[in-house]
């Protein structure tokens, strides 16, 4: 009997110990988890920093697009101005190469502006699902030690009981 006490003795020993790996344990992972969700806030506040430039970005194709057409319009006119003979002919030709070469550089502009939209679209939603799944790891690992510290901490109760119970001599023998 005494033996017996001795070994759950020495068994409570080597539960507390592993328990309190898995209190360490879990306080790094709350705090891993504090951290993520730090973290996680930042990259919100970024997304939406992201997002409002990106705003900012389609109302400047937006209005770069109207002056597009707008410059199309006068260069319409002009052509029409040319055929029906109002105004010089080389002031013409230069205006229209003008308005030629500002649209090309508009839509060139634009094109810009689409690509770095774009750009900035994908990185944002490829740093989203990393993070998504970054953080269900974490919750995950959580979940699976606190299960496991759970378990110990059962199992631990019932080595005190046991332990308890042979001390105490509830088994109709003598206590120890």
């Amino acid at each position: 009997k005494s033996n017996e006490v001795l070994n759950l003795k020495a068994q409570l020993k080597d539960i507390r110990g592993k328990m309190e790996l898995l209190d360490m344990k879990i306080q790094d992972l709350e705090d891993s988890l504090r951290a993520k969700a730090m973290e996680l806030e930042v990259c919100e506040n970024e997304l939406q920093r992201k997002k409002n430039e990106s705003e900012l970005l389609r109302e400047k194709v937006n209005l770069l697009e109207e002056e597009i057409s707008e410059l199309r319009t006068d260069l319409t006119i002009l052509r029409e101005e040319r055929k029906c003979g109002v105004g010089s002919e080389e002031s013409t030709t230069e205006d229209m190469q003008a308005l030629w070469r500002e649209v090309e550089r508009l839509k060139a502009e634009l094109q810009e502006e689409h690509s770095n939209n774009e750009q900035m679209t994908v990185g944002f939603q490829q740093e989203r699902q990393t993070w998504k799944e970054e953080k269900e790891k974490v919750i995950q690992y959580q979940k699976q030690l606190q299960q496991s510290y759970l378990h110990m901490y059962k199992r631990n109760q019932n080595l005190e009981k046991m332990l308890q119970q042979l001390a105490a001599g509830e088994d109709g023998k003598e206590p120890l």
